[in-house]
């Protein structure tokens, strides 16, 4: 019998989809192992309500920084985008509903990095942190409201936004783990403490590594050391 890892190989080099339900990722990660322009893993949440509130932790690892896009909301039905989290370059983006802010950075060294952004309605206020580190607070899309019926994708090509005429069509090179998504917005300090912690204890309660539903398209597959 294929082992989980060598099925997930077979099933994309042959062109198709690899699904899982409920499946506990702990010590593994999504390897999206080509530049390509259409692979990307597709996350369900286990939670459908409007949320007014939500963060989002996850780590990437990757040698390729240039234009990348890490995480993303879009309406199950019509694929309209809700929420982004990416990179072009040396800055960070959060897009929420229309509208974007942007956060400068250095490329740095090579390491694991765990972005953690929370995002609450009522103020429009977002914390964001990279490995620990806060930046300073924006502001965006006070009073809108997240859609109950969305999914999250990983790794996709930026093109499927609209910025293929700014980054051109490739997708993420590089590794993906720990993805956590919350109906709360957390404080910076606890942001810290999860970074200290490096999520081994994260248990989102809208989608979760530890209990996740997901599909795996074109050239990325799940690994997990044995």
């Amino acid at each position: 019998m294929l082992s989980s890892t060598l099925a997930e190989h077979f099933f994309l080099e042959a062109g198709l989809k690899f699904t899982a339900s409920s499946k506990d990722l702990k010590n593994g990660s999504f390897i999206f192992y080509k530049v390509s322009n259409t692979a990307k893993a597709v996350v369900k949440p286990s939670v459908h309500k409007p949320l007014n509130a939500t963060t989002v932790c996850l780590q990437v690892y990757t040698d390729y920084i240039h234009k990348d896009s890490f995480f993303k909301l879009q309406t199950t039905i019509n694929s309209k985008l809700q929420f982004h989290l990416y990179q072009i370059a040396n800055f960070y983006y959060i897009y929420i509903d229309g509208d974007t802010v942007s956060y400068q950075t250095s490329i740095g060294v090579m390491e694991w990095r765990l972005f953690c952004v929370s995002w609450d309605s009522s103020t429009g206020v977002i914390h964001f942190a990279v490995n620990g580190n806060i930046f300073p607070r924006r502001v965006l899309k006070r009073g809108f409201t997240i859609d109950p019926e969305v999914t999250a994708v990983l790794g996709e090509s930026l093109a499927s936004v609209g910025l293929n005429n700014i980054v051109g069509e490739h997708t993420f090179v590089g590794e993906v783990r720990a993805v956590h998504m919350w109906d709360s917005n957390f404080s910076p300090e606890r942001m810290k403490r999860i970074y200290d912690d490096k999520c081994k204890h994260c248990n989102g309660n809208v989608i979760s590594w530890k209990a996740l539903d997901y599909e795996l398209h074109g050239a990325v597959i799940f690994y997990k050391p044995d």
